[in-house]
C-alpha cells in the first residue's frame, strides 16, 4: 500500500507540476543554482543543491527547471507514503497499528491535497524535502532505537533548511518523555553524558553538509551567493547576516504587537480550511484521543505545533499583506504535518466507533482534490518562463537589463543559465549590486563592470563604464530611486531604455508582435500571488508607458496603452485618473467624470486593503493623498459645468479623507464664494490658512469675505 500511494501521489504531483521554471520566489534561482551546482542564497541550502543536481543528471526528459520540480513532487510524494507508515506501522509509538487501509488512505491523501502541500510540490523549492526530514526523524523515534540516525538525519536535514530547529524542543521532549533518553538526577550517569556526545558527534556529522559551500566556493561558480569561501562568510551565509536573520527585510519596520493579531487570524482562518470545514473536528478528536492514549506523543507535537506554528509567526513579524502571506505560507507546512498526525487520530478514533463508516471518509480527500485540482494545476503555465523570454526579445545584443525583484530576476538567470539563451546580454539584480562577490562575478563572467545601483550618484558611475553598451531595466525597478531623474528613459512594453541624452523621433515598438504569450494577462485569472504579480508586470509596464507618453504630450500613445493597462489589470486607480486628466485636458467632462469616478473606487479600494494589511504610514498617506486629489479634481470638474451642489460635495469629501488638504478647502471657499455664503467662505479660508499661513491668496480673500459678511 505504501508504493501504491506514493506512486498514485507522485502521479498527481507529476502531471500538475510546472512545465519549466515555476513562478514561486526562488523556484528559478533554485534550478539555476542546481544546474550550474553553484551557492543559493543565504543559508546556501547545500544539500538542496547537491541533491537537485542529481536530479538534473538523473531524469532522462524534460528541461531543467521541470527536473528540479520533479525532485519536490518526489520527495513530497514520498513524504506522504512515510505518514502512511507511520499511522499503519505495528511498532508506532502513536498506537493506531490497527487503523483500517481507509482511515490512513484518508489521512494521507488530506497531506497530498492540501492547498499548501500541493503547491510547494510541483515547483523547485525545498519545502518537501524539509517535511520528508521531518516524517522520516518522527518515524525513526515512534518506531525504532535508531537515534543515532536521527540525530544525523537532523543535522543533514539543517543543510537544507535552518528551521528544522523548530521541531527541536519537541523531539526533545519526546526522547525524555519516552524515556529513549535517560535524565538522571545529580552527576551519577556518565553513560547520558557519552550518549549525548555521540549524539552531537551524528548530529554534526550530518551538518557537515554546509563544508560543500567554501569548497565549491573556491572554485568561483558564477552563482556565489555572499562567497562564502572562509569561516566568517560562511558563518554569515549560514546565520543570514546579509538578510538580516529575518524570514524577509520587511518585518525588520515591525514588532510583535503589531501584526501579530492580524497574523493569527489569518493563519486559523487558513487552518480552518485545511482539510475543508469537516476536518476541525477530527483534528480535535485526534487531540483528545492521544490525550486518554499516549498523552507523552501528543506534548511533543503540540509543542512542535505551538512553536513552528503560533511562536514562529510572533518571531517573523509579517504583517497581513498579499506579499507577506505568499511568503509565510510555506512555512505552515511543519504545523501542518503535526495538525494531520492528530486528524489521523481522529478519523482512526470515529472510525472504532463506527467500523461502517470509514470509507465515506474518503470524501474528504476527494472533496480536497476537486476543490484543489483546479487552481493547483500548474501542467499548462509558462507564464515565468515566457515572461523571461518576452523580456529577452524586448532588448538589443550585448544590453545590460536590469532587475529588481525575485521572480523577475531569477527566471532570466533560469533562461541564460540553465537554458543558454541570449549570453550576449548582462542580467543585474538590483539589489545585489552593492554586494562585493556579485560585482566579481559579472566582472569576470560577464565583463560588466557594476557599482550599487541604489541611488543616482552611483548610477551615474555605471552609466560611465558601461556607455558602449544599451542599458534596460524592467518594470519592478524605481527607476527614480536609482536615476534620480536625471536620464532620459524610453519604454518597450516590459523594458525601459536609459538613454543620457534625448532620443529624436522616438517611435514605440509593437512588441506584441514578437511576444509570446501562451498564458491570459489578467491577474485575477490566477489564485496565486505570485503569478498575480508576474502578470500584473504586464499591465504596470504599460502603465509607465502611458505615463511617458502623457508627459510628452503623445495623448494618443498615452491613452492607447493606459486602456490597454486597464483592460488586463482593472484595479490601477492611477491609470483611470490620468485618463481622466488627458480627457479633462481635452474638455470632454463626460469622460473625465466617468474615469475620475472608476479612479475614486479603486483608492478606496486600495485604501481599505493598505489598512487591512498594515503597510507602512508613508504608504497609507501616499494613497490618502491620491484619493483626496482625485475628488477635488472631480470637484473642480462639476465647478466648472456650474453644479456648485456637486463639486462642494466632492470637496468636502476630500477634506474629510485628507484634512490638511489647504487645495481643496481653498476651491470649496471658491464654491462658497459663487453662492455668496459668507461665513463658509471665511471658515473655509481659515482652514487654509491654518495649514497654510503664508497662502497669499487665503490672506488677501478672506479680508473681503469677512468685510462682504459685515464682521
Amino acid at each position: 500500500m505504501f508504493y501504491l500511494l506514493f506512486l498514485a501521489i507522485f502521479g498527481i504531483f507529476t502531471y500538475t507540476a510546472f512545465p519549466s521554471v515555476a513562478i514561486y520566489r526562488d523556484a528559478g534561482e533554485m534550478a539555476s543554482v542546481c544546474y550550474t551546482f553553484g551557492i543559493a542564497h543565504p543559508p546556501g541550502y547545500p544539500l538542496y543543491v547537491l541533491l537537485g543536481k542529481i536530479f538534473t543528471l538523473i531524469i532522462p526528459f524534460g528541461n531543467i527547471a521541470y527536473r528540479v520540480n520533479l525532485m519536490s513532487a518526489f520527495f513530497g510524494a514520498l513524504s506522504c507514503g512515510l505518514v502512511y507508515l507511520i499511522v499503519r506501522s505495528p511498532k508506532s509509538e502513536v498506537k493506531l497499528q490497527n487503523i483500517g487501509h481507509w482511515t490512513a488512505f484518508v489521512t494521507v491523501l488530506a497531506l497530498a491535497f492540501s492547498k499548501t502541500f500541493w503547491s510547494v510540490s510541483l515547483v523547485a523549492e525545498m519545502y518537501t524535502l524539509n517535511t520528508l526530514f521531518i516524517v522520516i526523524i518522527i518515524y525513526l523515534l515512534i518506531t525504532t532505537r535508531y537515534l543515532l540516525l536521527a540525530a544525523f538525519l537532523f543535522g543533514l536535514a539543517m543543510g537544507n533548511r535552518i528551521d528544522m530547529v523548530l521541531i527541536a524542543p519537541g523531539i526533545l521532549y519526546f526522547l525524555v518523555s519516552s524515556k529513549q533518553l535517560a535524565v538522571s538526577r545529580g552527576s551519577q550517569n556518565p553513560r547520558l553524558l557519552t550518549h549525548l556526545l555521540t549524539y552531537s558527534l551524528f548530529f554534526f556529522m550530518g551538518l557537515s553538509v554546509f563544508l560543500f559551500l567554501p569548497v565549491r566556493s573556491k572554485t568561483q561558480p558564477y552563482l556565489n551567493w555572499n562567497k562564502p569561501d572562509n569561516i566568517s562568510t560562511l558563518v554569515d551565509t549560514i546565520t543570514r547576516k546579509t538578510h538580516g536573520k529575518t524570514l524577509d527585510l520587511i518585518s525588520s519596520r515591525y514588532t510583535i504587537g503589531d501584526v501579530f493579531q492580524s497574523e493569527m487570524k489569518v493563519y486559523l482562518k487558513r487552518t480552518y480550511k485545511l482539510f475543508t470545514v469537516v476536518g476541525i473536528p477530527f483534528m480535535l478528536l485526534g487531540f483528545l484521543y492521544l490525550h486518554r492514549k499516549n498523552r507523552h506523543f501528543l506534548v511533543s507535537t503540540f509543542l512542535i505545533y505551538f512553536i513552528s506554528g503560533p511562536v514562529f509567526i510572533a518571531i517573523a513579524k509579517m504583517p497581513p499583506n498579499p506579499h507577506a502571506l505568499a511568503i509565510m505560507e510555506p512555512h505552515y507546512l511543519i504545523s501542518d504535518l503535526i495538525l494531520v498526525l492528530w486528524f489521523g487520530c481522529g478519523i482512526y478514533y470515529l472510525s472504532e466507533k463506527l467500523k461502517m463508516f470509514s470509507s465515506v471518509l474518503l470524501l474528504i480527500p476527494a472533496g480536497l482534490l476537486i476543490l484543489n485540482f483546479h487552481s493547483q494545476n500548474m501542467r499548462f503555465n509558462f507564464t515565468a518562463y515566457d515572461f523571461a523570454r518576452n523580456v529577452f526579445r524586448s532588448i538589443p545584443k550585448n544590453s545590460i537589463i536590469i532587475s529588481r525583484e525575485d521572480i523577475q530576476v531569477f527566471s532570466q538567470w533560469y533562461l541564460q543559465f540553465a537554458e543558454k539563451k541570449r549570453s550576449d546580454i548582462t542580467i543585474i539584480a538590483k539589489g545585489l549590486s552593492g554586494s562585493l562577490w556579485y560585482q566579481e562575478s559579472l566582472k569576470k563572467y560577464k565583463n560588466t563592470d557594476v557599482v550599487s545601483l541604489n541611488n543616482p550618484k552611483t548610477f551615474s558611475q555605471f552609466y560611465a563604464i558601461n556607455k558602449n553598451r544599451n542599458i534596460y531595466f524592467t518594470g519592478d525597478v524605481e527607476d527614480y530611486e536609482m536615476l534620480g531623474g536625471k536620464y532620459f528613459i524610453y519604454p518597450y512594453w516590459l523594458v525601459f531604455n536609459v538613454k543620457e541624452q534625448k532620443i529624436k523621433d522616438y517611435k514605440p515598438l509593437d512588441l506584441e508582435n514578437i511576444y509570446i504569450i501562451r498564458n491570459q494577462l489578467k491577474p485575477e485569472l490566477y489564485p496565486d500571488f505570485f503569478s498575480q504579480k508576474i502578470v500584473s508586470q504586464y499591465a504596470d509596464s504599460l502603465f509607465r508607458c502611458g505615463m511617458f507618453f502623457m508627459r510628452e504630450g503623445n495623448t494618443e500613445n498615452a491613452i492607447f496603452n493606459f486602456e490597454k493597462s486597464i483592460s488586463m489589470k482593472t484595479d490601477t486607480p492611477a491609470a483611470y485618473f490620468n485618463l481622466g486628466w488627458i480627457y479633462y485636458q481635452k474638455n470632454d467632462f463626460i469622460k473625465t467624470e466617468h474615469y475620475y469616478r472608476k479612479s475614486i473606487k479603486f483608492y478606496e479600494k486600495m485604501h481599505n486593503e493598505a489598512v487591512e494589511y498594515k503597510s507602512f504610514p508613508e504608504v497609507v498617506s501616499s494613497v490618502i493623498s491620491d484619493w483626496a486629489v482625485v475628488h477635488n479634481n472631480l470637484g473642480t470638474i462639476y465647478e466648472k459645468q456650474n453644479k456648485l451642489s456637486e463639486a462642494i460635495t466632492e470637496y468636502e469629501k476630500a477634506v474629510k479623507i485628507k484634512p490638511d488638504y489647504a487645495d481643496a478647502y481653498y476651491n470649496m471657499a471658491v464654491a462658497y464664494w459663487r453662492l455668496k455664503s459668507w461665513r463658509k467662505v471665511i471658515e473655509n479660508l481659515e482652514n487654509v490658512l491654518r495649514i497654510n499661513p503664508n497662502h497669499t491668496d487665503a490672506q488677501k480673500y478672506l479680508f473681503f469675505a469677512r468685510k462682504n459678511a459685515g464682521l
